[in-house]
Protein backbone atom coordinates (compact mmCIF):
# COMPACT_ATOMS: atom_id res chain seq x y z
CA UNK A 1 0.00 0.00 0.00
CA UNK A 2 1.30 3.44 -0.90
CA UNK A 3 2.21 5.55 2.13
CA UNK A 4 -0.05 8.52 2.84
CA UNK A 5 2.21 11.53 3.18
CA UNK A 6 1.71 15.01 4.54
CA UNK A 7 1.95 17.31 1.52
CA UNK A 8 1.61 21.09 1.59
CA UNK A 9 0.45 22.73 -1.63
CA UNK A 10 1.60 26.17 -2.84
CA UNK A 11 -0.34 29.01 -1.22
CA UNK A 12 -2.42 31.29 -3.43
CA UNK A 13 -2.97 35.01 -2.89
CA UNK A 14 -5.29 36.91 -5.25
CA UNK A 15 -3.32 40.10 -4.63
CA UNK A 16 -0.61 38.69 -6.92
CA UNK A 17 -3.12 38.77 -9.82
CA UNK A 18 -4.26 41.82 -11.80
CA UNK A 19 -7.33 43.43 -10.20
CA UNK A 20 -9.77 42.57 -12.97
CA UNK A 21 -8.74 38.91 -13.01
CA UNK A 22 -8.79 38.09 -9.31
CA UNK A 23 -12.20 36.42 -9.07
CA UNK A 24 -11.47 34.30 -12.14
CA UNK A 25 -8.08 33.27 -10.72
CA UNK A 26 -9.72 32.51 -7.35
CA UNK A 27 -12.28 30.28 -9.07
CA UNK A 28 -9.55 28.44 -10.97
CA UNK A 29 -7.63 27.82 -7.75
CA UNK A 30 -10.72 26.49 -5.95
CA UNK A 31 -11.34 24.14 -8.89
CA UNK A 32 -7.76 22.95 -8.70
CA UNK A 33 -7.55 22.40 -4.94
CA UNK A 34 -11.12 21.32 -4.10
CA UNK A 35 -13.28 20.18 -7.04
CA UNK A 36 -15.19 21.76 -9.99
CA UNK A 37 -17.44 24.69 -9.05
CA UNK A 38 -18.47 28.21 -10.12
CA UNK A 39 -18.23 31.46 -8.17
CA UNK A 40 -19.85 34.85 -8.27
CA UNK A 41 -19.11 38.03 -6.36
CA UNK A 42 -22.21 39.42 -4.62
CA UNK A 43 -20.43 42.76 -4.08
CA UNK A 44 -18.82 45.29 -6.37
CA UNK A 45 -15.23 44.10 -6.08
CA UNK A 46 -13.19 41.00 -5.30
CA UNK A 47 -9.68 41.77 -4.12
CA UNK A 48 -8.96 39.46 -1.16
CA UNK A 49 -8.57 35.75 -1.74
CA UNK A 50 -6.00 33.70 0.18
CA UNK A 51 -5.84 29.90 0.26
CA UNK A 52 -3.38 27.44 1.74
CA UNK A 53 -3.99 23.67 1.61
CA UNK A 54 -2.26 20.58 2.96
CA UNK A 55 -2.99 16.87 2.50
CA UNK A 56 -2.86 15.15 5.89
CA UNK A 57 -3.78 11.52 6.49
CA UNK A 58 -5.95 11.29 3.37
CA UNK A 59 -7.81 14.54 4.17
CA UNK A 60 -7.22 17.96 2.65
CA UNK A 61 -7.20 20.81 5.16
CA UNK A 62 -7.34 24.43 4.11
CA UNK A 63 -7.04 27.95 5.44
CA UNK A 64 -9.21 30.40 3.52
CA UNK A 65 -9.71 34.18 3.70
CA UNK A 66 -11.75 35.93 1.03
CA UNK A 67 -14.08 38.75 0.12
CA UNK A 68 -17.81 37.93 -0.19
CA UNK A 69 -18.44 35.10 -2.63
CA UNK A 70 -21.17 32.71 -3.70
CA UNK A 71 -19.96 29.23 -4.64
CA UNK A 72 -22.12 26.95 -6.79
CA UNK A 73 -21.63 23.24 -7.34
CA UNK A 74 -23.87 22.76 -10.40
CA UNK A 75 -25.36 19.70 -12.09
CA UNK A 76 -22.78 19.94 -14.88
CA UNK A 77 -20.00 19.72 -12.29
CA UNK A 78 -21.56 16.67 -10.69
CA UNK A 79 -21.97 14.90 -14.03
CA UNK A 80 -18.65 15.65 -15.62
CA UNK A 81 -16.13 14.79 -12.91
CA UNK A 82 -15.53 11.80 -10.72
CA UNK A 83 -14.63 13.95 -7.69
CA UNK A 84 -16.43 12.61 -4.64
CA UNK A 85 -15.96 14.53 -1.42
CA UNK A 86 -17.64 16.09 1.59
CA UNK A 87 -16.67 19.61 2.64
CA UNK A 88 -16.79 20.97 6.17
CA UNK A 89 -16.28 24.75 6.37
CA UNK A 90 -15.47 26.13 9.82
CA UNK A 91 -15.88 29.93 9.82
CA UNK A 92 -13.69 31.92 12.20
CA UNK A 93 -15.42 35.28 12.40
CA UNK A 94 -18.61 35.44 10.30
CA UNK A 95 -21.50 33.10 9.46
CA UNK A 96 -22.10 31.45 6.11
CA UNK A 97 -25.03 29.54 4.61
CA UNK A 98 -25.13 26.14 2.95
CA UNK A 99 -27.94 25.12 0.59
CA UNK A 100 -28.36 21.51 -0.55
CA UNK A 101 -31.19 19.04 -1.18
CA UNK A 102 -33.83 21.67 -0.41
CA UNK A 103 -32.29 22.44 2.99
CA UNK A 104 -30.53 25.54 4.29
CA UNK A 105 -28.09 25.72 7.19
CA UNK A 106 -26.65 28.78 8.89
CA UNK A 107 -23.12 27.83 9.95
CA UNK A 108 -21.59 30.04 12.64
CA UNK A 109 -18.20 29.64 14.37
CA UNK A 110 -19.93 27.58 17.08
CA UNK A 111 -21.64 25.09 14.77
CA UNK A 112 -20.91 22.26 12.35
CA UNK A 113 -22.18 22.07 8.77
CA UNK A 114 -21.36 19.87 5.80
CA UNK A 115 -22.07 19.59 2.06
CA UNK A 116 -21.43 16.76 -0.40
CA UNK A 117 -20.23 16.93 -3.99
CA UNK A 118 -22.52 14.17 -5.25
CA UNK A 119 -25.32 16.73 -5.60
CA UNK A 120 -25.63 20.43 -6.36
CA UNK A 121 -25.14 22.95 -3.59
CA UNK A 122 -24.59 26.65 -2.90
CA UNK A 123 -22.10 28.07 -0.39
CA UNK A 124 -23.12 31.61 0.52
CA UNK A 125 -20.60 33.98 2.13
CA UNK A 126 -22.01 37.51 2.25
CA UNK A 127 -19.13 39.23 4.05
CA UNK A 128 -15.37 38.95 4.08
CA UNK A 129 -14.61 35.89 6.16
CA UNK A 130 -11.82 33.56 7.21
CA UNK A 131 -12.39 29.86 7.72
CA UNK A 132 -10.74 26.50 8.02
CA UNK A 133 -11.94 23.72 5.73
CA UNK A 134 -11.85 19.95 5.65
CA UNK A 135 -12.26 18.04 2.38
CA UNK A 136 -13.06 14.39 3.10
CA UNK A 137 -13.14 11.59 0.48
CA UNK A 138 -16.75 10.51 0.01
CA UNK A 139 -16.18 6.80 0.55
CA UNK A 140 -14.27 7.48 3.78
CA UNK A 141 -17.21 9.28 5.38
CA UNK A 142 -20.00 7.13 3.91
CA UNK A 143 -18.30 4.05 5.31
CA UNK A 144 -18.61 5.51 8.79
CA UNK A 145 -21.92 7.40 8.57
CA UNK A 146 -24.53 5.67 6.46
CA UNK A 147 -27.07 8.06 5.01
CA UNK A 148 -24.69 11.01 5.41
CA UNK A 149 -26.36 12.81 2.50
CA UNK A 150 -29.47 13.18 4.65
CA UNK A 151 -27.43 15.30 7.03
CA UNK A 152 -25.88 17.76 4.60
CA UNK A 153 -26.89 21.44 4.81
CA UNK A 154 -27.91 21.06 8.44
CA UNK A 155 -26.45 22.90 11.40
CA UNK A 156 -25.17 21.03 14.45
CA UNK A 157 -24.70 23.28 17.48
CA UNK A 158 -21.55 23.21 19.59
CA UNK A 159 -23.89 23.16 22.59
CA UNK A 160 -23.72 19.43 21.95
CA UNK A 161 -20.50 18.26 23.68
CA UNK A 162 -19.60 15.85 20.85
CA UNK A 163 -19.91 18.66 18.28
CA UNK A 164 -17.81 21.05 20.40
CA UNK A 165 -15.10 18.39 20.82
CA UNK A 166 -15.01 17.72 17.08
CA UNK A 167 -14.75 21.43 16.20
CA UNK A 168 -11.96 21.97 18.74
CA UNK A 169 -9.98 19.02 17.41
CA UNK A 170 -10.70 19.85 13.74
CA UNK A 171 -9.44 23.43 14.08
CA UNK A 172 -6.33 22.19 15.83
CA UNK A 173 -5.87 19.55 13.12
CA UNK A 174 -6.07 22.23 10.42
CA UNK A 175 -3.59 24.43 12.29
CA UNK A 176 -1.00 21.81 13.21
CA UNK A 177 -1.61 19.13 10.60
CA UNK A 178 0.88 20.55 8.08
CA UNK A 179 3.67 19.94 10.63
CA UNK A 180 2.88 16.25 11.16
CA UNK A 181 4.74 13.36 9.60
CA UNK A 182 2.80 11.04 7.30
CA UNK A 183 2.30 8.41 10.00
CA UNK A 184 1.31 11.01 12.61
CA UNK A 185 -1.08 12.64 10.17
CA UNK A 186 -2.77 9.34 9.36
CA UNK A 187 -3.25 8.55 13.05
CA UNK A 188 -4.66 11.99 13.81
CA UNK A 189 -6.96 11.82 10.77
CA UNK A 190 -8.43 8.57 12.13
CA UNK A 191 -9.11 10.26 15.47
CA UNK A 192 -10.70 13.21 13.66
CA UNK A 193 -13.01 10.92 11.69
CA UNK A 194 -14.00 9.11 14.89
CA UNK A 195 -14.96 12.43 16.48
CA UNK A 196 -16.88 13.53 13.38
CA UNK A 197 -18.82 10.27 13.34
CA UNK A 198 -19.68 10.71 17.01
CA UNK A 199 -20.70 14.35 16.50
CA UNK A 200 -23.06 13.47 13.64
CA UNK A 201 -24.59 10.28 15.00
CA UNK A 202 -25.02 11.33 18.64
CA UNK A 203 -26.61 14.71 17.96
CA UNK A 204 -30.26 14.97 18.99
CA UNK A 205 -30.80 17.66 16.35
CA UNK A 206 -31.38 15.06 13.62
CA UNK A 207 -34.69 13.27 13.68
CA UNK A 208 -35.88 14.63 17.01
CA UNK A 209 -39.67 14.52 17.00
CA UNK A 210 -39.65 12.69 13.64
CA UNK A 211 -38.37 9.19 14.26
CA UNK A 212 -37.37 7.16 17.26
CA UNK A 213 -33.93 5.71 17.81
CA UNK A 214 -35.34 2.30 16.90
CA UNK A 215 -36.61 3.51 13.52
CA UNK A 216 -33.29 5.19 12.78
CA UNK A 217 -31.51 1.96 13.70
CA UNK A 218 -33.73 0.09 11.22
CA UNK A 219 -32.88 2.62 8.54
CA UNK A 220 -29.15 2.38 9.23
CA UNK A 221 -29.30 -1.43 8.98
CA UNK A 222 -31.19 -1.10 5.70
CA UNK A 223 -28.55 1.24 4.29
CA UNK A 224 -25.82 -1.16 5.37
CA UNK A 225 -27.64 -4.04 3.68
CA UNK A 226 -27.87 -2.01 0.47
CA UNK A 227 -24.14 -1.29 0.57
CA UNK A 228 -23.26 -4.92 1.29
CA UNK A 229 -25.44 -6.34 -1.52
CA UNK A 230 -25.34 -3.49 -4.04
CA UNK A 231 -23.95 -5.60 -6.90
CA UNK A 232 -26.55 -8.37 -6.56
CA UNK A 233 -29.29 -8.33 -9.20
CA UNK A 234 -31.98 -9.61 -6.84
CA UNK A 235 -31.56 -6.80 -4.30
CA UNK A 236 -35.13 -5.59 -3.76
CA UNK A 237 -36.92 -3.63 -1.02
CA UNK A 238 -38.45 -6.91 0.16
CA UNK A 239 -35.03 -8.51 0.51
CA UNK A 240 -33.64 -5.47 2.35
CA UNK A 241 -36.59 -5.62 4.75
CA UNK A 242 -35.89 -9.31 5.37
CA UNK A 243 -32.25 -8.50 6.26
CA UNK A 244 -33.38 -5.75 8.64
CA UNK A 245 -36.05 -7.97 10.19
CA UNK A 246 -39.08 -5.75 9.55
CA UNK A 247 -41.93 -5.83 7.06
CA UNK A 248 -41.38 -4.17 3.69
CA UNK A 249 -44.33 -1.85 4.37
CA UNK A 250 -42.81 -0.69 7.67
CA UNK A 251 -39.40 -0.13 6.07
CA UNK A 252 -40.95 1.89 3.25
CA UNK A 253 -42.69 4.12 5.82
CA UNK A 254 -39.34 4.79 7.52
CA UNK A 255 -37.75 5.85 4.23
CA UNK A 256 -40.83 7.85 3.22
CA UNK A 257 -40.32 10.11 6.25
CA UNK A 258 -37.27 11.46 4.38
CA UNK A 259 -39.07 11.67 1.03
CA UNK A 260 -37.43 8.49 -0.28
CA UNK A 261 -38.27 4.97 -1.34
CA UNK A 262 -36.03 1.98 -0.79
CA UNK A 263 -35.94 1.33 -4.54
CA UNK A 264 -34.82 4.90 -5.25
CA UNK A 265 -32.00 4.64 -2.72
CA UNK A 266 -30.80 1.39 -4.30
CA UNK A 267 -30.86 2.96 -7.78
CA UNK A 268 -29.04 6.10 -6.61
CA UNK A 269 -26.30 4.15 -4.86
CA UNK A 270 -25.85 1.91 -7.91
CA UNK A 271 -25.48 4.94 -10.18
CA UNK A 272 -23.06 6.61 -7.75
CA UNK A 273 -20.92 3.49 -7.72
CA UNK A 274 -21.10 3.30 -11.52
CA UNK A 275 -19.92 6.92 -11.70
CA UNK A 276 -16.96 6.05 -9.51
CA UNK A 277 -16.03 3.10 -11.70
CA UNK A 278 -16.51 5.01 -14.96
CA UNK A 279 -14.14 7.68 -13.68
CA UNK A 280 -11.57 5.19 -12.39
CA UNK A 281 -8.38 4.57 -14.34
CA UNK A 282 -8.37 0.99 -13.04
CA UNK A 283 -11.71 0.28 -14.77
CA UNK A 284 -10.85 2.04 -18.03
CA UNK A 285 -10.49 -1.20 -19.97
CA UNK A 286 -13.84 -2.58 -18.84
CA UNK A 287 -16.97 -2.24 -20.95
CA UNK A 288 -19.89 -0.12 -19.84
CA UNK A 289 -22.09 -3.22 -19.74
CA UNK A 290 -19.59 -4.95 -17.41
CA UNK A 291 -19.63 -1.96 -15.07
CA UNK A 292 -23.44 -2.01 -15.10
CA UNK A 293 -23.37 -5.70 -14.17
CA UNK A 294 -20.91 -5.03 -11.35
CA UNK A 295 -23.24 -2.50 -9.70
CA UNK A 296 -26.33 -4.69 -10.00
CA UNK A 297 -27.91 -3.89 -13.38
CA UNK A 298 -28.59 -7.15 -15.23
CA UNK A 299 -29.90 -5.32 -18.33
CA UNK A 300 -27.41 -2.93 -20.02
CA UNK A 301 -30.21 -0.95 -21.69
CA UNK A 302 -31.97 -0.43 -18.36
CA UNK A 303 -28.65 0.61 -16.80
CA UNK A 304 -28.20 3.26 -19.49
CA UNK A 305 -31.74 4.59 -19.02
CA UNK A 306 -31.41 4.82 -15.24
CA UNK A 307 -27.95 6.39 -15.47
CA UNK A 308 -29.20 9.00 -17.94
CA UNK A 309 -32.17 9.87 -15.71
CA UNK A 310 -30.02 10.22 -12.59
CA UNK A 311 -27.08 12.14 -14.09
CA UNK A 312 -28.36 13.76 -17.28
CA UNK A 313 -25.74 11.86 -19.31
CA UNK A 314 -25.33 8.42 -20.80
CA UNK A 315 -22.63 6.21 -19.26
CA UNK A 316 -20.55 6.58 -22.44
CA UNK A 317 -20.80 10.38 -22.39
CA UNK A 318 -19.91 10.44 -18.70
CA UNK A 319 -16.83 8.30 -19.28
CA UNK A 320 -15.66 10.42 -22.22
CA UNK A 321 -15.93 13.77 -20.40
CA UNK A 322 -12.56 15.47 -19.87
CA UNK A 323 -11.28 15.71 -16.33
CA UNK A 324 -10.00 13.25 -13.82
CA UNK A 325 -10.79 12.68 -10.17
CA UNK A 326 -9.72 15.56 -7.95
CA UNK A 327 -6.28 15.52 -6.33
Amino acid sequence: MQAILTRSLPAFDAKTVAAGQRLSAWTDKLNELYYPLDTENPGTDFSIGYLFSTDVGGLRVGTVDSDPVLIHRRRTHVCTRASDYYLIPMPVDAPLRLHQRGREALVVPASLGIVGTSDVYTYEQRTRSASSTLRIPGAMLRDRVLGIDDWTARSFSARQPSVAMFLDFARSFCRHGPKLSGEEGLSMAHHLMDLLTLALTSSNEIGEGQETAVREAHRQRALRAIENHLGEYDLTPSRVADVVGVSERHLQRIFAERGETVSAVIRRRRVEEACRLLGSAKARGRSIAAIGYQVGFADPAYFSRVFLKETGQSPAAYRSEPGAPGP
